[in-house]
């Protein structure tokens, strides 16, 4: 199997790079979506197209959405009164830039920072669905009208064109193709052909037209056609798949893919092929698809009756999951056999993968533990090891074998598997054993080093037995395991690899690498330029270290270690390519990776191949091409006395001069990956330097108390590749002074000043004395003026900085306080924890919900809720100690973060508050009194004492919200608890957070207290 996708690559490898690869499945490729909730008017996109300004425009049944790739702007018949309708049903951009948009009331062309309407010089309504421009520039519609052209400043019908209802109009070379109710009218060489549709198609709709592979099809409601060589339409066949389907848009992308979007799929042509239907039935369909449009990077972008708008783009990896076959998405252990077929170990049994499908051979109630954690593939049999114990899957008889002596390991959790010398050596958390054949061979006692918590086995070229333990890296000589000088000493050894040159490179959990050759090692981690990760698989292509861990993978020369430590460079260039969370600039969003040990990746002909908990990542290096399109930078909006308008490009404008304080937007088109955009702004005239914005998402620059003056906004950005635009997108204006700054006025000033002075001179010394002690006066009154108001900017910077972490309802801190707050609280609670004081000491994060809030909402009305919520957020304040946090965490809830305080106190605590929510008496303005109830779910931090950073404080208060969503479920009013077992690895847990608390609880991972 992997020998296929070795064919595919090697095929592909001179080929461009493509931004959608027609070998990849849709469920392959990098989908976001955009829907009302991130401000889409409505959920329905009817039509699509990237503009000349690099905008994607939308129109939807609510109005025309412009968006930028993080903010939408709405244009609608309020927003625009000279828009003709709200529903949309067409868009366009012709050859002189125009925007225009057909609805079912006209046609509209974008101007002036609106829709403005276009009719056929009569006032009438036409019902306008398609656009389109001939070789000539003449801009054309189809209407229920007919065929309409534009002609001046309005669109007209001419003798001979179409005048029964058209809803489709396309141009090819000299042609002009018409699509109406059962028919199709051709214009050649200036006469009209009209071809009627025989059979089952004489009812038909003609939706759309596009050019493929040297021909004209057509999308109508009863299928596809095609035009052939004697100018007649053919229906374009698969049994089964495309007869009588309504098409409602067909695109032709800049890869050689043929997109259908119809009623209920969405189809995918290559060549006269058939290659793919994506049922609208599919978890990661986009439903109903009713537009297609690609933008300056080759993203495309769908448009959905009910799902919204959708961006697709290529990736850098291949996902075998559910739609492959796999029976479970989290996977612990991967493993190639000698065939080409990739074993899988999942949550929940073994399966193989062949062909790209994927067969499940033994349930996870067949195993000795549900977790097939590690893997070794033989011809005969392949070796699985799970939580609790050891088995072989037969590949002849195809059934589980457990030899009788394998029951010494039922206890254990196997981590690898490895041969030998003609027999096999494990790692397990019980220690190093060998397999001889008959039995099994403890190789070190429980108390020696390598007796217990063994998490992989590596055998090097030279023969020299490894292995990785939570206390370090062994060594196997002359009957013992002993310890590696020099390298992760006292640390858990995640991932061992010895690489082409000899040296060897080693991983630990606390995300550090040690890289090193004939006893010499050298560590490095975030310090030294190293993406955060916790290494679980090393591979090695192209001179290339590729590193997988939790948080996902990244690659790094080889050759730059070295030239790192001679100081010819300044950091290690490591590069992360696929993160967890996504929010490292340039790296895709993706599930990576799981476990730690034997089996947790392989690499083959340069590819990687790792479990995740969203099945299995193929990474392909060669296929990694990084967006090489600069982004389009537009400042689009200027916020003046807190009204925000909208900025024309070239615009420029001047400001009354008390008009200081000013905020100003900015759009940056790129679409790939909007989170990695990196932005740097200046203002020429007052500072010069050029800053970066903290918060690319938010794209506003804000200036306050700005002198008089011309100034120029330059903004200059970077795609998700780093590739930066070469000429910033600019903006000047300029503030007019006040009288008294004004060049005449000041001159005027001199002159009087100058005429005193010559006054002075001519009184005797005394006046001329008495004067300069006068005008000494007025400096110094003039310096304390300043000092003064230099005072009052301070006060009003803090006060602003203080505003922006407080939430405006209840005065109490908000997220972006605890976020810049918290990690240095955190920090010193961390050195603290080894002092004897605080042994028995914990901080305790607390979520709070007021119950049955949104009832009461309903009932009382929001002014009574939120005066409710400004007395609950004092009572919280006056429950707690001096040096905790109180947050507005979102609606009803509020985040408490105690101060460190013995573990015991922690139930107490909690029941003092619930029970004193409970009997306080809220006062309304009407004089009523209410009763509340409030219900909280607890977790202690750190959750793992012996590894205070195992888990941080976001995925703490994670498990502070499964406790309250526990407690909620179990009745409201009152506190639960959650804290980790024991037994419970913290990577297991980490990886696992997402998933219910039940299953959390079933596992025996969490365990929780009520109260």
């Amino acid at each position: 199997m992997l020998a296929v996708f070795a064919g595919i690559v090697a095929a592909l490898g001179c080929l461009p790079a493509h931004a959608l690869a027609p070998d990849k499945a849709f469920h392959q490729y990098v989908r976001d979506t955009w829907s009302i909730e991130e401000g889409l008017p409505q959920i329905s996109v009817t039509a699509l197209v990237q503009g000349p300004d690099g905008y994607i425009w939308a129109g939807t049944q609510a109005g025309v959405a412009r968006f930028d790739g993080v903010r939408f702007t709405s244009y609608d018949p309020r927003s625009s009164p000279d828009m003709p309708g709200m529903f949309i049903q067409a868009l366009f951009v012709d050859s002189q830039d125009r925007i225009w948009t057909g609805t079912y009331k006209g046609a509209a062309v974008f101007r002036d920072g609106g829709f403005h309407g276009v009719d056929d010089g009569f006032g009438r309504e036409i019902d306008v669905f398609q656009f389109a421009e001939t070789m000539h520039g003449e801009l054309l519609l189809a209407s229920d009208q007919g065929l309409m052209r534009l002609a001046g400043d309005a669109f007209k019908q001419l003798a001979g064109d179409p005048g029964d209802p058209l809803r489709s109009v396309f141009t090819h070379d000299d042609r002009i193709f018409a699509g109406g109710y059962g028919v199709i009218h051709v214009l050649r060489d200036g006469e009209w052909r009209a071809i009627p549709l025989d059979g089952a198609l004489d009812s038909a709709l003609v939706n759309d037209f596009a050019h493929y592979d040297g021909r004209i099809w057509a999308a109508t409601t009863r299928g596809l056609l095609y035009l052939d060589e004697d100018e007649a339409w053919q229906r374009f066949e698969v049994p089964g798949r495309l007869e009588d389907l309504v098409i409602e848009t067909l695109h032709v992308d800049r890869d050689g893919n043929f997109w259908l979007g119809a009623a209920g799929q969405l189809l995918r042509i290559q060549g006269r092929e058939l290659v793919e239907s994506i049922s609208d039935e599919t978890a990661y369909a986009h439903g109903s698809v009713l537009a297609i449009a690609e933008d300056h990077e080759g993203n495309l972008w769908l448009g959905s009756r009910w799902d919204g708008l959708a961006r697709l783009w290529n990736g850098w990896v291949f996902r075998y999951d559910k739609p492959e076959g796999l029976h479970n998405s989290l996977v612990w252990s991967v493993a190639r056999d000698e065939q080409g077929s990739v074993w899988t170990g999942t949550m929940d049994g073994l399966a193989v993968m062949r062909n790209g499908r994927f067969e499940q051979l033994v349930a996870g109630s067949e195993q000795p533990h549900p977790h097939a954690y590690t893997l070794l593939p033989e011809k005969e049999r392949v070796w699985v090891g799970t939580r609790t114990g050891l088995y072989w899957w037969n590949r002849e008889q195809a059934r589980v074998e457990k030899p009788p002596a394998f029951g010494v390991l039922d206890s254990a959790q196997v981590n690898g598997i490895i041969p030998r010398d003609g027999e096999y050596w494990l790692a397990t958390t019980e220690g190093v054993w060998r397999w001889d054949g008959e039995a099994m061979h403890r190789m070190a006692p429980s108390g020696d080093l390598g007796g217990r918590d063994v998490r992989l086995l590596y055998e090097t070229r030279d023969g020299e037995l490894l292995a990785g333990t939570r206390r370090g890296l062994l060594y196997w000589h002359h009957g013992r395991f002993l310890q590696m000088r020099g390298v992760a000493e006292g640390r858990d050894v995640t991932a061992i690899q010895e690489m082409s040159d000899g040296r060897m490179v080693v991983g630990t959990l606390d995300e550090k690498l040690y890289v090193g050759r004939d006893g010499t090692w050298q560590e490095f981690d975030e310090d030294d330029g190293l993406p955060v990760n916790s290494p679980f698989a090393l591979g090695e292509a192209d001179g290339r270290l590729w590193v997988a861990g939790i948080r996902g993978i990244y690659e790094l020369e080889l050759d730059s270690i070295q030239r790192y430590i001679d100081g010819e460079i300044d950091a290690l260039p490591g590069r992360m390519v696929l993160h967890e969370r996504g929010d490292v600039p340039g790296a895709q969003k993706g599930y990576c990776c799981n476990g730690a040990g034997n089996a947790k990746g392989f690499m083959h002909d340069g590819e990687f191949w790792l479990p995740t908990r969203g099945g299995i990542v193929h990474l392909v290096p060669e296929r990694i091409h990084r967006n090489p399109e600069p982004p389009l930078v537009h400042v689009d909006r200027v916020r003046v006395m807190r009204q925000w308008r909208s900025i024309e490009p070239g615009e420029s404008f001047d400001l009354a001069a008390d008009h200081r304080d000013l905020a100003f937007g900015f759009a940056v088109m790129s679409y790939q990956d909007p989170t990695s955009v990196q932005l740097e702004y200046r203002l020429e005239g007052f500072r010069n330097e050029w800053q970066r914005l903290d918060e690319p998402m938010q794209r506003q620059a804000i200036y306050t108390n700005l002198p008089a003056g011309r100034f120029t906004l330059q903004v200059r950005a970077s795609n998700n590749a780093g590739v930066w635009i070469e000429e910033p997108a600019a903006l000047s204006f300029r503030i007019q002074p006040y009288v008294w700054e004004t060049v005449w006025f000041q001159t005027l000033m001199l002159f009087i000043v100058l005429f005193l002075i010559w006054l002075g001179f001519n009184y005797r010394l005394r006046q001329l004395q008495r004067h300069r002690r006068e005008l000494e006066a007025t400096v110094a009154e003039r310096t304390e003026e300043l000092r003064v108001a230099n005072e009052h900017l301070r006060d009003y910077s803090a006060r602003l900085e203080t505003a922006s972490m407080t939430d405006p309802l209840t005065r109490l801190w908000n997220r972006r306080y605890l976020q810049s707050q918290l990690p240095a609280d955190l920090a010193h609670f961390h050195r603290e924890l080894s002092k004897p004081q605080f042994s028995g000491s914990v901080m305790a994060f607390a979520i709070v919900d007021i119950d049955l809030f949104k009832e009461f909402n309903d009932r009382y009305g929001h002014d009574v809720g939120d005066e409710v919520l400004q007395q609950f957020a004092q009572l919280l304040q006056d429950l707690v100690r001096t040096g905790d946090y109180v947050v507005r965490w979102g609606g009803e809830e509020f985040l408490i973060v105690f101060r460190p305080m013995p573990a015991e106190e922690v139930p107490r605590v909690a029941t003092r508050i619930i029970e004193a929510i409970g009997t306080h008496e809220f006062v309304i303005d009407s004089g009523r009194i209410l009763r509340l109830t409030a219900s909280m779910g607890l977790a202690e931090y750190p959750p793992f004492r012996d590894t205070p950073s195992a888990l941080d404080w976001h995925q703490t208060v994670t498990l502070a919200d499964k406790a309250l969503l526990y407690v909620k479920q179990e009745g409201r009013d009152g506190w639960c608890r959650i804290k980790p077992t024991p037994w419970v690895e913290p990577v297991t847990l980490a990886g696992r957070l997402d998933l219910p608390l039940t299953e959390l609880i079933e596992a025996e991972e969490v365990s929780v207290e009520r109260g």
